[in-house]
């Protein structure tokens, strides 16, 4: 991105067409012109700063200058002020499409807006300051300021299990609180700035590094299912933003007490979302300031507040399910044990806001979900004993239409001991969990109300295959309770599968590196799996012996056979090799069958990345 020197400039050259603005002022505000024109103006004042244009909407003059700029591909991205005033804000983005974008007066509470209609035709429209900034008008409720009563919330409780899944996951351990990143490597980037309190990689106000690092912690939890990396380092946002400011945000901290805000629809610009502390004395970061900071950024996302019921402008949400919207009055949930704050389309009574938040996010902001991590089904992993570790089994809920299946199979009559726990600290799963026998008949189901988790206790399985599946959950109704709309988050498992034994667990291949010395008798299968990542080009399953005749058949999320497979080779060595091309994201099977006895066999697979 170009860095500019604020100079006095017009908002864009083309505008000079409308020399008799104020005549063209009606109840749709004033034309400025199609986007194409908007964009060329824009472009060429970019490169000639030294135009002038100025403009009139009801005796309000309005004229911009740029401070950053950004236009690649057809996209755009501008940051600046008002020409004759810098205590300002105006940001324009968009494509050859649609533009959006505001200029905001603080000096005189002046707002405007500017739109793109069905014809694609820009307009400048007068708003109210709250339009621009919802948490910046003193006449609302101050949602995101602690209620009189209730600074000694309860913060959340980890999960047992939760283990570092994930790099936002689990309690601080020491991580350097400025290098903070939730998907390191991804070109979406939101930064939290944390350097006015900090000094160097120390909290400031009495503030411990593990409630500083659950700020970090509790926003990376909200914004987990998309491609979004939550970070605390300057230097990937910098990299980030130079590349696409349109995939990047920023909030900054403020080292004082007051009331947090953000502009509406910044994200994508270099305009900065501003956190209050709140408050000096220091409390738990985690779910005050972290909840803050996911709200206002949800505005940088361009999304509004959830109205309804006694809470007004923010709706309070609903008790009897601890449940409520992270756009609503998230303080009044402090003391609830159980509290669950998600992304919410206005399904309860009193929503009067019906936004879509989650199309807003991916669709509107163009900022993906993150890949499914189990498309096709994976073997539930069995430690000694037939226990279930939550640093093995575990994954995630990445949309609502998601399910995670875990497949396994007992060899005579067992018993099982399981329960599933969402292990982000603030979270948004709401577990439901069902097991299913290989008819694909329910054999139970669990999903404990008000609790968050699943659990199965002393279930008896007679031998046989199974499929564990879990999916985001819901409670009551969607008016009067909660739907699995936004029900999303990461999972873990624990507990054992006793009694009757369970089928040993099939070795698990590091891609590249054989595992030798391999042998079985004529008829045996022997099963080995693979970890195929996403963006994977191919992998590659290899046999290679010197004696007998194995063939070899692969498959994704379940066991193969010599009917079903993905590919296979079955010539008459124990010299074999088959391939899968662009391969989902999941567990792969790998069946050796003997059709002649073989002996000193290496077994390989290799998962190459696309290019």
């Amino acid at each position: 991105m170009r860095q500019l020197k604020l100079l006095p400039v017009a908002l864009a050259s083309c505008f000079a067409l409308f020399a008799h603005a104020d005549e063209l002022v009606a109840k749709k505000g004033l034309e400025v012109g199609s986007v194409e024109s908007v964009i060329n103006g824009l472009v060429n004042q970019n490169a000639n700063p030294q135009s002038k244009f100025v403009r009139s909407l009801n005796g309000v003059t309005i004229g911009t200058e740029i401070k950053d700029f950004y236009y690649k591909d057809g996209k755009l991205s501008i940051t600046g002020n008002a020409i004759d005033s810098k205590n300002s804000l105006f940001i324009m983005k968009g494509s050859k499409n649609k533009l959006h974008g505001f200029l905001a007066l603080h000096d005189t509470n002046k707002a405007y807006e500017y739109t793109t209609d069905a014809k694609g035709i820009v307009w400048i429209n007068e708003v109210k300051m709250s339009k621009i900034y919802p948490d910046l008008d003193e006449s609302f409720i101050k949602s995101n300021v602690p209620p009189k009563g209730l600074l000694a919330v309860a913060h959340p409780t980890y999960s047992n299990m939760a283990l570092g899944q994930a790099p936002h996951i689990g309690r601080y351990n020491n991580q350097d609180l400025t290098k903070l990143e939730s998907k390191p490597g991804s070109p979406y980037v939101f930064y939290l700035n944390t350097t006015a309190v900090m000094s160097g990689s120390t909290p400031l106000n009495g503030i411990t590094k593990e409630n500083m690092y659950r700020v970090w912690q509790s926003v990376a939890d909200q914004y987990s299912f998309l491609k979004l990396n939550i970070t605390t380092n300057r230097a990937v946002y910098d990299a980030a933003r130079a590349a696409n400011p349109l995939r990047t945000g920023i909030i900054n901290f403020v080292n004082q007490d007051g009331r947090s805000f953000a502009p509406i629809h910044s994200f994508g610009t270099t305009s900065a979302g501003t956190l209050y502390r709140n408050p000096s004395s220091g409390w738990d970061y985690g779910y005050g300031i972290g909840m803050t900071a996911a709200h206002e950024i949800g505005h940088q996302m361009g999304i509004y507040h959830d109205h309804g019921g006694t809470g007004g402008e923010y709706f309070e949400g609903i008790p009897a399910f601890q449940w409520g919207p992270i756009m609503g009055n998230y303080w009044m949930g402090g003391g609830w044990a159980n509290q669950l704050f998600t992304w919410s389309k206005g399904e309860y009574n009193t929503a009067t806001n019906f936004e879509d938040d989650l199309k807003i996010m991916n669709v509107d902001e163009s900022v993906p979900y993150v890949d499914d991590d189990n498309a096709n089904g994976k073997a539930l992993v069995f430690g000694s004993a037939g226990a279930i570790d939550p640093k093995s089994n575990f994954g995630q809920i990445e949309k609502n239409s998601d399910t995670d299946t875990f497949n396994f199979t007992t060899s005579a009559l067992s018993t099982l001991n399981l329960r599933i726990d969402p292990i982000e600290y603030l979270r948004m799963l709401d577990v439901d969990a069902t097991i299913y026998n290989a008819a694909g008949s329910v054999v139970a189901r669990s999903n404990l109300a008000v609790n968050r988790s699943a659990e199965f206790v002393n279930l008896s399985l007679p031998a046989g295959s199974y499929r564990l599946v879990i999916r985001g959950g819901a409670e009551g109704t969607p008016k009067n309770g909660f739907s699995n709309y936004s029900s999303l988050g990461y999972y873990a498992m624990k507990g054992s599968l006793l009694g009757g034994g369970t089928t040993p667990q099939d070795p698990i291949l590091t891609s590249g590196v054989p595992l030798t010395n391999q042998s079985a008798s004529t008829g045996v299968w022997k099963y080995f799996v693979v970890n195929v990542p996403s963006g994977t080009s191919q992998v590659k399953f290899a046999i290679n012996g010197s004696n007998g005749d194995a063939d070899m058949f692969a498959k994704a999320g379940v066991r193969p056979t010599n009917t079903s497979f993905a590919c296979k080779s079955d010539g008459p060595s124990s010299v074999e090799s088959c391939t899968i091309s662009s391969p989902a994201a999941g567990q792969y099977y790998l069946g050796v069958y003997s059709y002649a006895t073989y002996s000193a066999l290496s077994v390989t697979a290799t998962v190459t990345k696309a290019k």
